[in-house]
């Protein structure tokens, strides 16, 4: 009895450890779903006006965005969706990611402007703040359907905090990338990345956390009471 116990508590032990240093982290799919402020810190100006026009849920895959872009004027053609710390929800914003190497999603182009073979590029990429410093970092990637840029990958982004103001994606018309004046509507899928741990929204991530300390102190009673 007190062996399958204490077997127990090291289970929990396990479940709150860090990572180490060469995991990857991503979101899972509840957590792509939080994500939800166009403009990280307040900070861009004018504010971006690119809008979510729909959000669905494919379980098992990832979420299936589509995107609005009223023209190719900058404020216009670019997205930045993320949780935000002052704004919104905050609900990635909470935990210490400096365990972890870098953070990873992996991205799909579906449709643009309701073809599926378009041949327009667009950059996309994981966004993060704060970075070495600054407010937010990002490293966007060029994507297409067809032509020399591919229409799936994992974009990565490496760790350099130990705290989290914005975490999510960005998106944007590039502007070298054949766009007419618009508008325009994207159709992008964002998935968790293989192979990397998966983040909760942070109620999630308090059950986690209540279910390790629940089972502790459970353990401890039996151990009292044998």
């Amino acid at each position: 009895m007190k062996r399958s116990i204490w077997i127990a508590a090291f289970a929990c032990t396990l479940i709150a450890a860090p990572p180490a240093k060469a995991t990857d982290f991503t979101l899972s799919e509840s957590a792509i779903l939080s994500l939800d402020f166009n403009n990280p810190g307040n900070y861009l100006y004018p504010v971006p006006t690119a809008t979510i026009t729909s959000e669905q849920d494919i379980p098992g895959v990832g979420v299936q965005f589509s995107i609005h872009f009223a023209s190719t004027n900058w404020q216009d053609y670019v997205l930045y969706w993320v949780s935000d710390k002052d704004n919104g929800a905050g609900t990635l914003t909470h935990f210490d990611p400096s365990g972890f190497a870098n953070f990873d999603l992996k991205f799909t182009l579906v449709k643009v402007d309701s073809s599926t073979s378009a041949s327009q590029t667009l950059q996309v990429g994981t966004f993060f703040g704060p970075e070495n410093g600054f407010r937010f970092g990002y490293k966007p990637e060029q994507m297409s359907m067809a032509g020399s840029y591919p229409s799936t990958f994992v974009s990565q982004f490496a760790m350099t905090s130990n705290s989290v103001s914005d975490i999510g994606f960005t998106v944007n018309l590039w502007p070298f990338g054949g766009w007419s004046a618009g508008p325009h509507d994207v159709t992008l899928l964002v998935q968790p990345a293989p192979g990397a741990v998966q983040i909760v929204p942070e109620p999630a991530t308090w059950m986690l956390a209540g279910l390790g300390v629940g089972l502790l102190l459970g353990a401890r009673r039996m151990y009292r009471r044998s």
